[in-house]
């Protein structure tokens, strides 16, 4: 299985492909290197060789849970579960994961978790200004699904959902955080908006999410080289500042 690699000035790691399952275990990784003391800074971009709607455990206590599972398996969309919250995230080969996991000291404000957010999404947005994206920030994409003040937009449309874990690193004080964004880069934005709708109607949830809400990275940048890219956007996030405010 392909594995994250540590960060150094030379050394960035490229686009790696793995099931959705291996994704997701090799980010647990990397937090756990990291609350081990092994590595201060480490990096994984991965993209899915298959499919899966991932979505946090709690949902497995929902009433209508075993009938959605059923439904979304049979359409070949199995359900997966991750350790951060939120609600349903589709996975698929059209969707690019950056996870990021560094060791940091933080104090008892709130203020680190606003942070953890800008650690990954300000290089982000840097890393699209420099490929000609003049209209990426962050913020929220009313009608996304699993929406939040932290997307990587652009122009106001949601490219990259993010969210973030905290843990102790073992004998101090120090903490590790992980922080994760997935991208979509090609593919409808309609056919995934669509799985996670079918998702809330096996549930009975009324809430249902728009496609207008959302934008692929080839809506915008046709001809890009993904694979050449990433390692830019990884360069990036290693340089990036890992003072968390105290």
């Amino acid at each position: 299985m392909n594995m994250p690699l540590a960060m150094t000035e030379t050394t960035f790691p490229g686009l790696r492909r793995m099931s959705v399952e291996e994704g997701l275990r090799a980010e647990q990784s990397l937090l756990e290197e990291v609350c081990e003391g092994e590595s201060d800074k480490l990096a994984l971009a991965w993209q899915p060789s298959d499919r899966a709607l991932v979505m946090p455990r709690r949902h497995e206590r929902l009433a209508g849970f075993p009938d959605a599972r059923d439904r979304l398996e049979e359409a070949g969309w199995p359900i997966q579960f991750r350790g951060s919250g939120g609600t349903p995230v589709p996975q698929s080969p059209g969707v690019v994961n950056l996870a990021l996991a560094v060791r940091c000291r933080v104090g008892g404000s709130a203020a680190h978790l606003e942070w953890g957010y800008h650690r990954l999404g300000d290089p982000w947005c840097g890393w699209l200004a420099e490929l000609g994206v003049a209209s990426a920030d962050l913020g929220p994409a009313p009608g996304a699904y699993c929406d939040g003040r932290f997307n990587v937009r652009i122009g106001g449309r949601k490219l990259v959902g993010t969210a973030q874990r905290w843990r102790r690193v073992r004998g101090c004080r120090d903490m590790a955080l992980l922080v994760h964004g997935a991208m979509q880069v090609d593919g409808s934005p309609e056919t995934l908006v669509a799985v996670v709708n079918a998702f809330q109607d096996a549930i009975d949830d009324p809430q249902r999410f728009q496609a207008v809400s959302h934008i692929a990275l080839r809506d915008v940048l046709p001809d890009l080289d993904l694979e050449g890219a990433i390692p830019g956007l990884l360069k990036r996030l290693a340089a990036g500042n890992d003072l968390a405010p105290v």
